[in-house]
């Protein structure tokens, strides 16, 4: 299983590139182990990026804070490499499109060992 270091500073983010309907973008994801799969989406990326989607579902979404927020969605967002290592199969995942940090949640990390070091600052992802 390939191995990526990640810089930990309180917050942890990791560099993927996804594939959204044929459209390749490099993310810099928040790790967020309190999206969980009980929000029904596993990766969050900025509305912007809607755009490159062949079709979207519309709908709100209940945030953190209790409020509801309108975005786009699709079923099947799919990262294709993370960090420096392409992935043999790529994962998909139900992607929103909202404002705020871009994020991966517990449907991708579920699949990985995430090992976060707070007094070294260091984070590894084993995928």
């Amino acid at each position: 299983m390939p191995v990526s270091t990640l810089r930990y500073d309180g917050k942890c983010e990791i560099k993927l590139i996804v594939n959204i309907h044929g459209t390749e973008i490099e993310v810099n994801a928040l790790v967020d182990t309190g999206f969980t799969a009980g929000t029904g989406f596993g990766l969050k990326l900025p509305v912007e990026f809607a755009r490159y989607a062949n079709y979207t579902g519309t709908g709100y979404v209940q945030v953190a804070d209790g409020r509801l927020v309108a975005a786009d969605s699709i079923p099947n967002a799919k990262i294709i490499k993370v960090e420096d290592h392409a992935l043999t199969d790529e994962v998909t995942l139900p992607a929103i499109f909202m404002g705020g940090p871009r994020a991966i949640g517990i449907l991708f990390l579920q699949r990985c060992i995430l090992n976060l070091d707070g007094p070294d600052r260091t984070a590894t992802i084993e995928f």
